[in-house]
Formats: C-alpha cells, structure tokens, sequence
C-alpha cells in the first residue's frame, strides 16, 4: 500500500478557478462566494485543490530537471505546491501535452 501525504493548507481559502481567495458566507459555512462572483461550496473547493496537489507532484517528480524547469517557467505557481490550485493543473497539463507535441 502506498500512502501520500498532501498539504491542506490554504485548500478551502483559495478558490479551485484560480480566481483568488474566497469569502466564507456567514449564515452558511460551507458555502463560499469567489472573486469572480461564483458561489460555490468550500469543501468541494478544496477538494479539488488537495486532488490537484497530488496530481502535480506526481506529473513533476519523475521528469528531468530540465524540463521540470521549463514547465515551472510556463506555469510559475506549480513551484510552490502550497498555493496550487485545480487552474494550475489544468494549465501544466496543457503545457505538458504542449511540450510532448514538439
């Protein structure tokens, strides 16, 4: 059995779109409001960001220093996986299919 273990830090406080920080509802904490006006649940939220943490050390770790770099240049957030979002992984996987079509 193998077992990861993911930083949930920040997960629920950032939205999954890559718009920013959300807004907790007061009367309602699971719901959240994102920058862009989206109201969304904050739980599903971070789960798409936790799932999105994995996936992207799991593209990264077994590439080349080289490429690890270009992609980290394209897509500069991927770097720090504490601030990833589910937007990061969508934009490093469509780098990646960029980078293999080449």
């Amino acid at each position: 059995m193998r077992v990861s273990r993911i930083c949930a830090w920040n997960t629920s406080r950032l939205a999954y779109d890559g718009s920013g920080a959300v807004t907790r509802d007061w009367e309602n904490h699971s719901l959240c409001t994102f920058q862009t006006g989206k109201r969304y649940n904050c739980d599903l939220s971070a789960s798409y960001n936790i799932g999105a943490r994995y996936f992207i050390r799991e593209l990264l770790k077994p590439l080349p220093a080289t490429e690890r770099s270009l992609l980290e240049a394209e897509v500069p957030p991927v770097k720090r996986r504490t601030s990833c979002v589910y937007a990061d992984l969508r934009k490093l996987h469509s780098e990646m299919e960029l980078l293999k079509a080449a």
